[in-house]
């Protein structure tokens, strides 16, 4: 057997067996995992801080999970990803029910958006289209579809996650 199908038939395993592992953990949005993320404008704004209630990513089985399969979320509601150090992280579509904004983030400073993201239903996992940050990124907040303009997000913006 030739070494890309060895590779193609292992990464279908893992996406396998993380779906399995993940339908039996308890919900992604449990009242306890809520934490507020606050993004705060340049004093020259007037549009004042946006504040988020988020779901925390911070392994990688609540990574490969994300948002997939899940109802809309909320008005205000996001799921925070947290990396150990900065890089360029790509993310899909795959099994997303809705659309979504994407704000990366370095530090605590935003540092691009992607928006508008849709759903891609008919493509299978080899066709997914992959979004990845402007630069190195150690934070991606996904929040709806539309929220960076609607609460006019920026490029500079910091961010505060309450522990």
């Amino acid at each position: 057997m030739n070494k890309t199908v060895i590779v193609i038939l292992i990464l279908i395993a893992l996406v396998i067996i993380l779906a399995i592992v993940s339908f039996y953990l308890k919900p992604f949005f449990a009242e306890s995992e809520k934490k507020i993320l606050t993004v705060y404008g340049e004093q020259s704004r007037t549009i004042g801080n946006q504040t988020f209630e988020v779901g925390i990513a911070d392994n990688a089985l609540t990574r490969a999970q994300g948002l997939s399969g899940r109802p809309p979320l909320g008005e205000r509601e996001g799921l925070f990803f947290l990396f150990s150090s900065a890089g360029n992280y790509g993310f899909w579509m795959k099994g997303m029910n809705f659309p979504i904004d994407i704000v990366w983030i370095n530090g605590d400073k935003v540092i691009g958006f992607s928006e508008n993201l849709q759903p891609e239903p008919s493509k299978n996992i080899f066709n997914f289209s992959i979004y990845y940050p402007p630069g190195e990124a150690d934070k991606v907040l996904e929040i709806n579809a539309g929220a960076v303009k609607k609460y006019n997000l920026q490029i500079g913006d910091k961010i505060n996650l309450q522990k």
